[in-house]
C-alpha cells in the first residue's frame, strides 16, 4: 500500500505536467518562436530570464541594471525579477533561449502547482483520487491560469501549498525537530522571496490569520503547540535571515529604491458577480488577467455541500471557514459590484493600511483561496462515495461540469516571439558598441515591451533610457521625460508639430540620456515617429532589417 501511495505520487506529476503541456499545446509545437499568454507583459519576465544569467555569468550584481532607464537605473528587487526560477532555468536558457525558458516557468509552475495542492491534500484526504482532484481545481483554477497570461510569479504558486504542509507539520504533527521545520520554513520563504514577494506577504498574512483561527477553535491545544511553534520560528527566522539578507538589504537600502504603492487601489479586485459568473457576463474594474474569482456555480454547490456535511471535521471547518475568509478579502477595499464600487467598506480596507500590502493586489489572494476550494470540493466527493447511489451520481455530475466550466477557452492564446532582423544573430545591432545608449522606438514603458525583447535577443547589447519597471516615484517605467511623451503621444495617433522648442527639448532629452543611435522599430505610429525624429535629427534614417536608424545622433 505504502508503494501504490508512493507511485501514486509521481503519477500525480506526471498527469499535471501532461495536462499543462495540452491546455498551453498551442505554443508548444513551437516553443522557441513562441510564448505563453497576451503580447506585452511575458516580455517582461522574458527579459528576466536573460538577464539574470546574463549578470551572474560575467560576475556581477544580477539585482540590480542600468541597461534599463539608464542612467539612473532600475533595482530589480522592486520588480518582479524572479531571480529564483531564472537561476534554476538557466540551463534551459542557455540552451534552448529565453523564450523556451518562460514557456517551461509557466507550464511547469501550473503543474507543480498542482502537484503541490496534491501533496497537501494527502494530508487530509485519504483516496488519492479526490487529492488528485484537489490539486486539480488549485493548480488549473481560474485563478491560476488567467495569471499564466502573462504573471508568472502569480501563477508559479507553489508557496501556498507548501507553507500548509509545513504548518500542518509545525503545528499539528510535530513529527520533525525544531530545527530541521525551522529550516524547512525559511529557505521556503526565502526562495518565495526571490519568485515573487506578494505572494510571499499575502500567503504569510493569511496564515498568519489562519493560525490564530485554529487557536480559536482548539484552544485546549494552544499550550502545548506554542513552545515547539516558537523553536520552529526562531530556526526558520534565523535560515531566512541568512538567506534573504542581502536581496532585502539592496531592496531597502540600495539604488534607485520605491516608496509608495505601486498600484492603483481599489481596481484589482473581486467582483461579487465573479464567483459565480464567468467573464463576459459581467463588468469588473480589473482586467482579465485580475479576474481570479470564478468558481462557478457547479463548484459552488459541491463547496457548500463539502462544508455542510464535514462540518464535523476539523480541518473542514477551519478550511470553509479560510476559504470565505480569503474569497471576502479578494474583493478589496469597497464591495464591487458588476464594475460598481460601492461605499460599502470590506477588510482589504484595513489590510492595504499595513506596510507595503496597499502594492498587493487583493484579487490575487483567490488563487490561494482555490486551494481551500480544491480541499472542500474532494472532501464532498469523498463524503459521496459512502452515500446512496442518486447522491454518487449527483456529486460525479457536478465535478464532472464543474471542472469543465472552469476550463479556459482554448487554444490558450500563444503569441510569435518576433524580432526585427535588425536585432537578430547576424543583424546590424553588432555595429553598436557594447553598452553604448539606444533610444528604441516603441517607446518602451508601462504601454509597451516590444523594446525590451528586442534588447533581449540583441543579447543586452546596448543601453535604453526606457524599460517597464517601477523607479522612484514611484512610476511604471524611467522617470516622465518630453521624448517619452511625445513618442507616446505619436504613437497613440496624436500629431506632434516639431517647432524650434520642440526640437531643443527633445535633442535635451536625447543628451541628457547619453543616445548614440536611434531605432525605430515597428509600431502603429512608426510612419509618425521617423518623421518627427528625421526633424529633430535633421538628418534621414537608413532602413535596416525591418527597422530605421540614426546611427549619428545629434545630441550624442
Amino acid at each position: 500500500m505504502t508503494q501504490r501511495r508512493s507511485a501514486a505520487i509521481w503519477v500525480a506529476l506526471l498527469v499535471y505536467l501532461l495536462l499543462a503541456v495540452a491546455a498551453f499545446s498551442s505554443t508548444w509545437v513551437d516553443p522557441a518562436g513562441s510564448w505563453i499568454g497576451s503580447p506585452k507583459d511575458p516580455r517582461l519576465f522574458i527579459w528576466y530570464l536573460g538577464w539574470i544569467p546574463h549578470q551572474l555569468s560575467q560576475g556581477q550584481n544580477p539585482l540590480f541594471t542600468d541597461h534599463l532607464s539608464y542612467p539612473h537605473g532600475v533595482n530589480l528587487m522592486w520588480n518582479t525579477s524572479m531571480i529564483f526560477p531564472a537561476v534554476l532555468l538557466w540551463p534551459v536558457t542557455a540552451v534552448f533561449g529565453p523564450v523556451v525558458a518562460y514557456n517551461v516557468l509557466i507550464t511547469g509552475g501550473i503543474a507543480l502547482s498542482a502537484w503541490c495542492g496534491f501533496l497537501a491534500a494527502r494530508r487530509f484526504i485519504e483516496r488519492t483520487f479526490y487529492c488528485f482532484v484537489a490539486g486539480l481545481v488549485y493548480g488549473f483554477s481560474p485563478a491560476l491560469m488567467a495569471q499564466a497570461m502573462g504573471h508568472p510569479h502569480a501563477s508559479v504558486a507553489l508557496f501556498p501549498p507548501i507553507a500548509l504542509i509545513l504548518g500542518h507539520e509545525i503545528l499539528v504533527r510535530r513529527r520533525l525537530h525544531p530545527a530541521v521545520a525551522g529550516a524547512f520554513s525559511g529557505l521556503a520563504a526565502a526562495l518565495q522571496l526571490l519568485t515573487g514577494e506578494e505572494l510571499l506577504a499575502t500567503t504569510l498574512m493569511i496564515a498568519a490569520i489562519g493560525v490564530a483561527l485554529l487557536a480559536l477553535l482548539y484552544r485546549g491545544e494552544v499550550g502545548a503547540a506554542l513552545r515547539h511553534a516558537a523553536q520552529v520560528a526562531g530556526a526558520a527566522l534565523f535560515v531566512f535571515a541568512v538567506l534573504a539578507a542581502y536581496p532585502l538589504g539592496f531592496q531597502f537600502l540600495g539604488p534607485q529604491r520605491v516608496s509608495g504603492s505601486l498600484q492603483q487601489p481599489d481596481v484589482y479586485v473581486s467582483d461579487l458577480l465573479a464567483f459565480a459568473m464567468p467573464a463576459g457576463f459581467f463588468h469588473f474594474t480589473g482586467n482579465t488577467t485580475e479576474n481570479d474569482a470564478y468558481i462557478g456555480l457547479p463548484l459552488l454547490v459541491l463547496l457548500a455541500t463539502g462544508l455542510v456535511v464535514g462540518r464535523h471535521l476539523g480541518w473542514i471547518r477551519w478550511t470553509g471557514l479560510m476559504t470565505v475568509l480569503v474569497a471576502v478579502l479578494s474583493l478589496g477595499p469597497h464591495l464591487h459590484i458588476n464594475g460598481n464600487i460601492t461605499p460599502i467598506w470590506l477588510p482589504w480596507a484595513l489590510v492595504a493600511s499595513l506596510p507595503l500590502m496597499g502594492s498587493a493586489l487583493p484579487a490575487r489572494v483567490m488563487g490561494i483561496g482555490f486551494l481551500g476550494v480544491g480541499f472542500v470540493v474532494a472532501g464532498a466527493c469523498a463524503f459521496a462515495v459512502t452515500a446512496a447511489r442518486p447522491w454518487r451520481i449527483a456529486a460525479a455530475v457536478l465535478l464532472l461540469v464543474g471542472i469543465a466550466a472552469i476550463i479556459p477557452s482554448l487554444p490558450y492564446p500563444s503569441r510569435p516571439a518576433y524580432a526585427p532582423a535588425f536585432f537578430r544573430a547576424g543583424g546590424d545591432v553588432s555595429r553598436i558598441l557594447p553598452g553604448s545608449v539606444v533610444l528604441v522606438t516603441p517607446f518602451s514603458s508601462h504601454v509597451s515591451t516590444d523594446a525590451m525583447y528586442w534588447q533581449v535577443v540583441a543579447d543586452y547589447r546596448f543601453r535604453m533610457p526606457e524599460g517597464d519597471a517601477f523607479t522612484p516615484g514611484p512610476y511604471l517605467g524611467p522617470h516622465p521625460s518630453f521624448i517619452q511623451t511625445t513618442l507616446d503621444e505619436l504613437d497613440a495617433g496624436q500629431t506632434v508639430s516639431v517647432t524650434p522648442e520642440v526640437r531643443a527639448m527633445a535633442l535635451a532629452d536625447l543628451k541628457a540620456f547619453g543616445v548614440t543611435t536611434i531605432v525605430a522599430g515597428p509600431s502603429p505610429g512608426h510612419e509618425a515617429i521617423v518623421n518627427f525624429l528625421s526633424e529633430v535629427e535633421g538628418a534621414p534614417p537608413v532602413e535596416d532589417g525591418g527597422v530605421t536608424v540614426w546611427w549619428q545622433v545629434s545630441s550624442g
